[in-house]
């Protein structure tokens, strides 16, 4: 099971550990409770966007096959199988609410307000590591010819200049949100 969660993870796990250390070196923090909060709020938004399968499960559809299976394998405890069926079977959901351009849009905001406004460590580490997460996850679709999908919810489609501008718009937001933390 945790190969499998370590073999599907790989890359995002990657960038959480960087942007860890990023964020360590950036607030010179030497206690270890802050240390602490950093690390946990940057594992935490590895997986934040892999949530939008057990809400899709629970609250949005929960009487399709891909939600009862997703159930049954809650139930069961068997998250490494879990992981590998949503790895496997995550083309089947089209309108997908975390995984879309449209929660980005709506998270670099609160990405800004976070890193400005908040004096906790854990609440900014995880909300840039799941901003960084959903960059990379919106490069990965665009490196599978699978965007029209992340940008569900316009009526026009972007090009794949255009894709490449958002992306490139998203990561100086992530750059500045860094820069002012």
């Amino acid at each position: 099971m945790i190969r499998k969660i370590l073999n599907y993870y790989k890359l995002p796990l990657l960038i959480s550990a960087t942007l860890t250390i990023t964020l360590l070196a950036l607030g010179v923090i030497r206690r270890p409770w802050p240390i602490s909060e950093i690390v946990i709020g940057c594992l935490l938004g590895t997986f934040v966007l892999d949530l939008e399968y057990v809400m899709y499960a629970y609250i949005l559809e929960p009487n399709t096959e891909f939600s009862k299976s997703i159930i049954g394998y809650i139930k069961h405890k068997d998250f490494g199988g879990l992981i590998g069926f949503v790895n496997t079977h995550k083309s089947e959901l089209t309108d997908r609410a975390l995984n879309s351009a449209l929660f980005q849009a709506i998270l670099v905001p609160i990405a800004i307000f976070a890193v400005y406004a908040s004096q906790s460590l854990l609440i900014k580490a995880l909300i840039l590591s799941t901003f960084a997460s959903s960059i990379y996850k919106l490069i990965e679709s665009l490196f599978e010819g699978k965007t029209a999908e992340w940008f569900w919810a316009m009526k026009v489609k972007p090009t794949k200049t255009g894709i490449i501008g958002f992306i490139m718009f998203l990561m100086l937001v992530l750059i500045y949100c860094l820069y002012i933390f």
